[in-house]
């Protein structure tokens, strides 16, 4: 949350954060309001030997991040990029036909979100990251987890996560619809351990830490938007630190009812990761998407947008 402890939470935060090159600042006109500062985010994931970028169209929110980037408009030298760790709030995908090229007509979605904070670091601590993270906390409701069972390669379980993200007020939150493959030996074994519950149709609530982020393009082909664009996002859910079921605490179990003390939840040092206070809140709908198809062809959750 975007508050502090002891004052009402009024926003969800849904933060990704990592290191990467800004590229593109630029200010942006638009008709009947007033201009804003944008930049690209190459963010960088995977092994340092062999990076791969994911690219953020964010518009900059931050204060210093605003005076960071405003810097770096109309520089166009790649050399010349910021390296940055950086923080970026309430991402979501963009899909969209491309207009022209070779790739003329496919289906294609970008990253967006608002840049809220950029601090500049030297390449010497870059070269000091073995293994590069995209990470994204938050707190939201687990959904539809499943074994999936491929043609090819290894079974492996899924789940969605309706992400919480912009005001607490029930009239005014929305939410972001990630499909992940959960990772780690922990983190499975809580999302199987409460699978009855969501099949049950309960509220499980989950303070959750996930790695890497793509948006993943589709056209529809069914219901009243047949034939345009859409896209999900993806990623991997390597831990959950909180876990609520119909709004009670339920791991990690409270102190009188462990048998030994609980472990520590991993935080995010903007935000406690809890599902604290977050009394009022209701079950999302489905998110709207394509019906249901055979597991080794899911069909992608449709993100909302803002």
């Amino acid at each position: 949350m975007n508050t502090t402890s002891n004052q009402a939470k009024s926003y969800f935060d849904l933060h990704t954060s990592g290191i990467g090159f800004l590229q593109r600042a630029r200010e942006v006109h638009v008709e009947d309001a007033d201009p804003y500062l944008s930049v690209t985010v190459a963010a960088l994931v995977g092994p340092k030997a062999d990076p791969v970028y994911r690219y953020f169209d964010v518009r900059v929110s931050g204060a210093e991040a605003q005076e960071l980037v405003s810097k770096y408009i109309g520089v166009d030298d790649p050399k010349r990029r910021p390296l940055v760790r950086f923080r970026i709030g309430d991402s979501w995908p963009d899909a969209y036909i491309r207009p022209r090229g070779e790739r003329k007509g496919e289906v294609a979605a970008s990253l967006k979100g608002r840049l809220l904070k950029a601090e500049m670091i030297d390449r010497v601590e870059l070269a000091k990251i073995e293994q590069h993270e995209l990470i994204t906390r938050g707190i939201g409701y687990l959904s539809r987890p499943i074994e999936v069972k491929p043609n090819e390669g290894e079974p492996f379980l899924a789940c969605t996560i309706a992400a919480l993200t912009g005001k607490v007020d029930a009239k005014k939150r929305r939410y972001r619809y990630f499909d992940t493959v959960v990772t780690t030996e922990d983190a499975q074994d809580l999302v199987r351990q409460y699978a009855q519950a969501v099949e049950a149709d309960r509220k499980v609530l989950i303070a959750f830490r996930l790695n890497d982020m793509t948006a993943d393009p589709y056209i529809r082909t069914k219901g009243e938007k047949a034939g345009q664009p859409a896209a999900s996002l993806k990623s991997t859910l390597v831990h959950i630190g909180l876990i609520k079921v119909d709004g009670q605490q339920v791991y990690p179990a409270a102190p009188a009812e462990a048998e030994t003390p609980p472990a520590q939840v991993a935080t995010a040092p903007e935000s406690d990761g809890s599902a604290d206070n977050v009394v009022s809140v209701q079950k999302p709908e489905p998110a709207e998407r394509e019906p249901e198809v055979t597991a080794e062809e899911l069909e992608p959750a449709m993100a909302a947008s803002f």
